[in-house]
């Protein structure tokens, strides 16, 4: 992959790692710890990344373990890389111990350096929140879980801590808003009932301000759209892949990790790259293409001729 362009942050953009305390599979069928290390394998070569975000159900399970797992191989991958690194829970994600391991989410600063965090305890009640600057961009993580629920819900107290953050102090690139539940139609019956319940609200608190993207999960499949003019960019699971073609009353995935490889420049323009991860058994390459072959088919098709 090629190196982003001058003044744009680089994203690695996991979501739904759905890790287990005990190493139980996922739905009894995925070892989720191992396509986790999987897909942080296979996107090791990639340059540039400045910030890696986890946008929801890091744990099945709500353990402690589970957690300390992301922390280790998730947060282990980005101080190698010198990336932030910034957690946000999902449905399936327990506040309590997401808390425990990682305070308000914001685990790593700009260059991959611990944040300090005050010991301050919030009941379960609370969303988690926080809000980080990584160069020139100001990242807020909104927590739209629901505690005992599966669909989600911006709530009061997030909604006024993100407008509290948009109308803080100016930063020169603009903010990145990181959560689980897009704000997005959902393609399947199961999903849609799962969905964020007030959009509207959130769109609220976007219209007119500085946030250049919404990250989020959820869905198991990549999706895009917008809010208030706000790109949305749903990542891939690391977990499954939803199977959005089929029935839509009935549900289903596939045995596949992916993540996104998102850039965000400073004026505010937004590419996204979706990546899978090819499974060794079933995937065989279907071309491979030295350095100096494409060269050489770069100087006879490319605009060189012209």
């Amino acid at each position: 992959m090629q190196p982003p362009a001058a003044g744009t942050l680089r994203i690695l953009h996991l979501s739904d790692t759905h890790l287990t305390g005990d190493g139980a599979l996922h739905q009894g069928s995925v070892d989720t710890t191992a396509a986790l290390d999987a897909v942080l394998a296979h996107v090791d070569g990639v340059p540039g990344v400045g910030l890696v975000v986890v946008s929801g159900d890091v744990s099945e399970d709500g353990s402690p373990e589970s957690y300390r797992s992301v922390r280790e191989r998730v947060g282990g991958w980005a101080e190698r890389h010198g990336a932030a690194f910034v957690v946000v829970p999902g449905n399936h994600d327990q506040r309590e111990g997401f808390r425990q391991v990682f305070a308000n989410g914001h685990v790593l600063g700009e260059g991959g350096h611990p944040l300090a965090h005050t010991m301050e305890y919030l009941p379960p009640s609370v969303p988690v929140s926080g809000r980080t600057t990584v160069a020139g961009f100001r990242v807020v993580t909104v927590d739209t879980s629901v505690p005992g629920a599966g669909y989600g819900e911006v709530s009061e107290t997030a909604l006024e801590r993100l407008r509290a953050a948009l109308t803080g102090d100016p930063v020169p690139n603009g903010t990145i808003v990181v959560l689980h539940h897009p704000p997005l139609p959902s393609p399947t019956l199961l999903h849609e009932a799962l969905r964020l319940q007030n959009p509207e609200d959130l769109a609220e608190v976007l219209a007119g301000s500085d946030v250049r993207v919404v990250l989020g999960g959820h869905q198991h499949h990549h999706a895009a759209g917008t809010l208030a003019g706000v790109p949305v960019l749903v990542a891939p699971a690391v977990a499954n892949d939803t199977d959005v073609v089929g029935p839509y009353d009935e549900e289903s995935a596939h045995v596949a990790a992916g993540a996104l490889v998102v850039d965000v420049a400073a004026d505010g323009s937004v590419w996204s790259t979706p990546v899978r991860v090819p499974r060794p058994d079933s995937d065989p390459l279907a071309f491979v293409l030295d350095a100096e072959t494409v060269a050489r088919i770069a100087r006879q098709a490319g605009p060189g001729l012209r």
